[in-house]
């Protein structure tokens, strides 16, 4: 008969080789569950390094002023941006590679493309004859380059915020690219004007930071007066957008304005009596003439205050952006009261006209009584309902989608109209928001302190979009 001790003997030592056998399988397993993790650890941490990469690449490609050197900046820019996140050694690794390349994959589309690959040390799997693993990363980001038209309210009542709006401005264009991105500039008061190009046949140009002068220079240049002709700014924008005619590009006008819309353009003297917006009483000369236009805007001197002082017709063709000339208009203006006071304009004008020079109608958006051109507030429904219906008629356009950016500053003798302003960008926080048509933003500026952060993030928004 067996002895107790004996069997416990044989017990231990089966003990002994089972755990023996357990630990050969067992050990592997563990090892391989730890360097598996540090492999999943590395592979994460080297994925997220060349997106980073990528982006930041992407993002720069708008520094350097011809295309070879906004790819090496894309190139440059990747390369610090994984090194911060990923440094030499990082984990362990070695053999660390990277690569970045910037190539056009689309049409008007640059994508920056970065790999990367490290060695990972191998601990545990070292027993099993793997010194290290091999990973490999790629990120890519793309930019589509954008034509935008930047539209500047320069009236009277910018006087004290001029050269912060100025510096702002300045610094948003510096953040498009020369030679990919096409950029225009119109300046308005009472009038507007095409700033850059100048002559513009094909609307914006590409050339906008190296051209003389350059968009920057335009805006350092400009000086404030006038009324606030804003209809005739963005239809004008869109006729510049509408001249590049590329649908497959990013087309956005941004729109700066410190007020209201307070003046119409408009032929005052059709040859058609049924058109014709002057007076029969009226002492002007050609009145119902062939071939005499009166082509000029009227405005309100008096605010939005129902009765008070208006004027016209004045000149839309006689300022530069560095002088404002918008007094009455002399051609075919002789006899006319207005021709030398502006404030006379009532005794020749009869009525506002019900769609202006540019075919956007002056009514729609709020009631207006078209006859009283006597009233600076009846003038200033009709420009706002002229530039409403510039903005929907821009919408309508399918086939170029442009997309509406707006800063509205408040800090002025005038304040804009919040929510018109988060209309016309079809902003998402607006209640006349449209699902199907793009969507733009709307940016308060309460001070001028507060200017370089809107347009800065104006060019954010257009820029993510742009990646």
């Amino acid at each position: 008969m067996r002895t107790p001790r004996r069997n416990e003997r044989k017990r231990n030592g089966v003990t002994l080789l089972a755990t023996a056998i357990a630990a050969a399988a067992i050990l592997p397993m563990v090892g391989l569950a730890i360097d598996s993790a540090l492999l999943y650890a590395v592979k994460a941490k080297l994925q997220a390094a060349v997106d980073a990469a990528a982006l930041a690449g992407a993002r720069s490609l708008n520094r350097g002023m011809d295309l070879a050197s906004q790819a090496e900046s894309a190139r440059q820019t990747a390369e610090n941006f994984f090194n911060a996140n990923f440094p030499p050694g990082h984990l362990g690794t070695t053999n660390r590679s990277l690569s970045v390349n910037v190539a056009e994959t689309d049409y008007r589309t640059r994508t920056v493309r970065a790999e990367a690959a490290v060695d990972v040390p191998a601990y545990f799997l070292r027993l099993l004859g793997f010194d290290s693993n091999r990973l490999q990363a790629a990120g890519t980001a793309s930019r589509r380059d954008v034509n935008l038209v930047l539209v500047l309210d320069r009236s009277s009542s910018m006087s004290g915020a001029m050269t912060a709006m100025r510096n702002a401005a300045r610094a948003f264009v510096d953040r498009f690219a020369e030679g990919r991105d096409n950029v225009g500039l119109i300046v308005f008061g009472g009038s507007a004007l095409v700033a850059f190009p100048n002559p513009s046949p094909y609307g914006p140009t590409s050339n906008f930071k190296s051209a003389s002068p350059s968009v920057s220079t335009l805006i350092q240049n400009t000086v404030n007066g006038g009324n606030t002709g804003t209809a005739q700014a963005l239809w004008l924008a869109y006729q510049e957008l509408k001249k590049r005619n590329e649908a497959g590009a990013l087309n956005l006008i941004v729109f700066f304005t410190d007020g209201l819309p307070n003046g119409i353009v408009a032929d005052f003297n059709s040859s058609d009596p049924a058109q014709n917006l002057l007076r029969t009483t009226s002492g002007c000369k050609y009145r119902l003439a062939a071939g005499r236009p009166m082509l000029g805007f009227i405005s309100q001197k008096s605010g939005f205050a129902p009765t008070g002082t208006t004027a016209g017709i004045k000149r839309i063709d006689g300022s530069t952006v560095s002088s404002i000339n918008e007094g009455p208009i002399q051609t075919n203006s002789d006899g006319c009261a207005y021709r030398t006071n502006e404030n006379y304009m009532r005794q020749d004008v009869a009525r506002m006209p019900a769609v202006d020079y540019y075919g956007n109608p002056t009514t729609g958006y709020v009631p207006v009584d078209l006859t009283r051109v006597d009233s600076p507030q009846q003038i200033g429904y009709a420009s706002l309902n002229a530039a409403d219906s510039a903005v929907m008629r821009i919408r309508q356009d399918t086939a170029l989608n442009v997309i509406i950016y707006s800063i509205g500053y408040h800090g002025g003798t005038e304040e804009p109209d919040e929510n018109w302003l988060r209309r016309i960008s079809n902003d998402p926080a607006s209640p006349d928001f449209d699902a199907s048509r793009p969507a733009g933003l709307y940016v308060k500026a309460p001070t001028t302190a507060d200017l370089a952060g809107a347009f800065s993030k104006v060019a954010s928004e257009i820029l993510r979009l742009a990646l």
